[in-house]
């Protein structure tokens, strides 16, 4: 009998030690703008004007859950709202939170919520010259 009550702490306990890991596993923002500047046109909730290809123009993080993915096509530009969960491997779990289109200041929602308005955010841009994304601000 006390074999078991030891075997079912262990187990228990391992259950609990896995979770915490998980949780630590948050990707680090190389991992977010490789992931999401890579899969933009199967992401994107519309197809790009004129048979063209989207292309994220800039990246900007809230904190280690919410980012906001701008992406254009030459014609039309657009952004949404990614709130970031638990991950496996280098790929996220992810929820759009809201979808964007741009006005004269800034953004206007277009459906779902803006969670993270007003809050202060790093943002990422390309450089061309160091083929790297790098923080702008």
């Amino acid at each position: 009998m006390l074999f078991f009550i030891v075997l079912l702490c262990v187990f228990v306990g391992f259950l609990i030690f896995k979770e915490s890991r998980r949780d630590n596993l948050a990707l680090n923002r190389d991992d977010v703008i490789k992931f999401f500047s890579e899969r933009i046109n199967e992401l994107a909730p519309e197809r790009p004007t004129e048979g063209g290809k989207w292309i994220v123009a800039r990246f900007r993080f809230v904190d280690k859950n919410n980012v906001y993915v701008e992406y254009e096509d030459g014609y039309t530009a657009r952004a949404f709202l990614l709130g970031l969960t638990k991950t496996v491997g280098t790929a996220p779990d992810y929820k759009i939170m809201g979808y964007f289109e741009p006005e004269p200041l800034g953004y206007k929602l277009l459906a779902g919520e803006d969670v993270a308005a007003g809050r202060p955010q790093d943002i990422y841009e390309y450089n061309e010259t160091g083929k790297k994304w790098l923080r702008v601000n």
